[in-house]
């Protein structure tokens, strides 16, 4: 005879001892999720040890903060579902996810995870099947709290609480305290800058990335949603951000000194060996230097180190300091350039998918650009990224002046740290074996596409048509975990110091012209060029032609007068010759800064090229 199974009680039956336990069991489950995050995302570079995890525990707001949003999620899964086990897989299942992506975000690029990463996730997982992932301790504890709490919850807590009213009561109930502490303590600046501060970390407060890891993950995590959907500087308004341009009006390019202008951005491209403590051998950057010898030259400090290319390159063709998605047509010096009769094109020898240039590079102004995969015979490699940049520069229509803006991809990360080419290109002089590869690695395809810059240039040298030509490093490229060979070598990275913060964000940059376009603007295009953000380098290029440009552009170069510097990446502005926070900045050094900001939000939303969509 069988015995029927007993249904499933309802929480309603449940003795009152019971239904204490699944009040207990509930918050404690989320705080245990919250706890499990903490833990794998406390690291900064490849710090393993337990020292950030227990500061949490030293800091009630910042630990209330972080557990807050895991034991809320609990909540509403027990109140939709009326279960158990989907309030603990599914909130584990988010937060572990998350917080995974952020340990490996650290170890491999020194960044955090932020909220408008999200929205690049195909870009992010491209990038990361570059890299062996290793399943570290803290990876593995996850894992395997996740794998306990499903069983425990699966096979242990199997009742179900059937009052659907009072559950979605409840469920209302949570998402309206999380939609109140969204909009108040976990958006505002004040309790994340002045009060969710962690006193007992020790970390570099001018450091966005220690300062990140120092509150935790889930609270900068949902904090950062806040630059994820900008919102406007303090202070603006319309009113003052048009009295701000309103000195300013587009200036034509005079017909008599139009160039052909052809920019190039070098993936990961730095001169090492402005660097003692390199050994780099001197023909590597023989050509590079050569081009200086004959070219206006320079630094840039980038917002970026070891990646995020877009964030210079978005720079350079707007002249914002802010990046932004750019999802919609957006005021951009392609567009003024294509006001002025310049046919606007470029390559890149990579996907256009990845940072969703086929899309955002059309809302910027580009006519045409073209990716690696318009091309059937193409690679990633430099040999055959200059063949096709020398051939549109051929095939172009040569009564109509002509930009050109490409990429490279070749020398993108990550660098073989296992084995080197046969050809070595530095001296190893007690360098680990795994430090030697890595920069071995890196130098080989740095020092092939000095060659092609050299080679490209020299096409173009006695060409009767006006040409310029610019290129300019994306970022310092990524040696190592927790940039492991710039520490061996005794580089100086750390963004407390002067020093460290230009090592980390500088890369080099170079205006060259051949004598037609010398002789039609009357600029030599030699000599030191200076040091700027990447916002500014197309306002060096429009100097150096003799061109005024349009008026947000001349708004850029007063601005640039004053505040040289706009590193939105550590915060840092270097205004009237000195380097400083942006939280120190007072009077009229502040005045310059956010003068910029609002002038630049303001111009970003009111599209002036209508005319020029095609």
């Amino acid at each position: 005879m069988k015995t029927q199974k007993a249904p499933c009680r309802s929480m309603e039956e449940y003795s009152a001892g019971q239904k204490i336990l699944t009040a207990v069991l509930l918050p404690a489950m989320g705080i245990c999720i919250g706890l499990v995050s903490l833990f794998v995302c406390g690291i900064l570079d490849a710090d393993l040890g337990w020292t950030m995890f227990l500061s949490y525990l030293h800091e009630p707001l910042i630990l209330a903060l972080n557990l807050i949003p895991c034991v809320l999620l609990v909540w509403l899964f027990f109140s939709l579902t009326g279960r158990v086990w989907p309030a603990f897989v599914f909130p584990a299942a988010l937060v572990f996810a998350l917080s995974a992506i952020n340990y490996y975000k650290i170890r491999i690029r020194s960044e955090t995870f932020l909220v408008s990463d999200v929205a690049i996730a195909g870009e992010a997982a491209g990038i990361l099947s570059r890299y062996r992932l290793e399943l570290s301790g803290r990876i593995l504890l996850m894992l395997g709290a996740f794998a306990f709490g499903t069983l425990f919850t699966v096979f242990l807590m199997r009742g179900k609480w059937k009052n659907r009213k009072v559950r979605f009561a409840l469920a209302a109930a949570v998402l309206a305290a999380m939609a109140v502490l969204g909009a108040t303590v976990y958006r505002s600046a004040d309790v994340y800058h002045n009060k969710a501060v962690n006193k007992t970390a020790g970390i570099n407060i001018w450091s966005d990335l220690e300062v990140y890891v120092s509150k935790g993950f889930l609270y900068p995590f949902v904090y950062s949603a806040k630059s994820a959907f900008p919102s406007a500087p303090e202070g603006y308004s319309d009113a003052r951000a048009k009295a701000l341009l309103a000195p300013y009006a587009d200036a034509d390019i005079p017909a008599d000194r139009r160039v052909n202008i052809i920019v190039v951005m070098l993936e990961a491209y730095a001169d090492l060996s402005e660097h003692p403590q390199i050994p780099v051998h001197d023909d590597v950057y023989a050509p590079l230097h050569a081009l200086y010898a004959e070219s206006c030259h320079g630094h840039l400090v980038d917002n970026v180190f070891g990646g995020g290319t877009i964030n210079t390159e978005r720079n350079f063709l707007t002249g914002y300091a802010q990046e932004e998605e750019y999802r919609k047509n957006t005021n951009s010096y392609l567009w003024y350039l294509r006001s002025q009769g310049y046919y606007v094109e470029g390559y890149h020898a990579g996907d256009g998918w990845f940072y969703n240039r086929k899309n955002v590079e059309r809302n910027l102004g580009m006519e045409r650009f073209e990716f690696l995969e318009d091309y059937t015979d193409a690679s990633r490699y430099d040999s055959s990224f200059f063949q096709i940049l020398t051939k549109l520069y051929a095939d172009r229509d040569k009564n109509t002046p002509y930009f050109n803006y490409s990429i490279t991809y070749q020398n993108h990360g990550a660098y073989s740290s296992t084995g080197s080419p046969d050809d070595s290109h530095l001296e190893k002089e007690g360098m680990t074996d795994e430090s030697y590869h890595i920069l071995n690695n890196y130098l080989h395809g740095i020092a092939d596409t000095s060659q092609r810059m050299l080679d490209f240039v020299n096409s173009l040298r006695y060409d009767e048509a006006p040409v310029v030509v610019v290129f300019f490093g994306d970022h310092m490229p990524w040696l190592g975990d927790g940039s492991s060979v710039y520490h061996e070598l005794g580089i100086n990275i750390d963004l407390g110091t002067e020093e460290g913060f230009f090592h980390y964000y500088t890369t080099p940059y170079l205006i060259w012209a051949n004598d037609a376009a010398k002789a039609v603007t009357g600029s030599d295009f030699a000599g030191e060029g200076g040091t700027f953000s990447a916002c500014y380098l197309m306002n060096r290029i429009f100097a150096l032609c003799g061109w005024q440009g349009n008026a947000w552009m001349q708004f850029n170069a007063d601005t640039m007068a004053r505040a040289d510097i706009l590193n939105t990446g550590n915060s840092l502005y270097r205004v009237d010759g000195e380097l400083i926070s942006g939280y120190a900045l007072e009077g009229g050094q502040r005045d310059v800064v956010w003068n910029h900001k609002i002038a630049e939000y303001y111009y970003k939303r009111h599209f002036l090229y209508q005319g020029q969509v095609r």
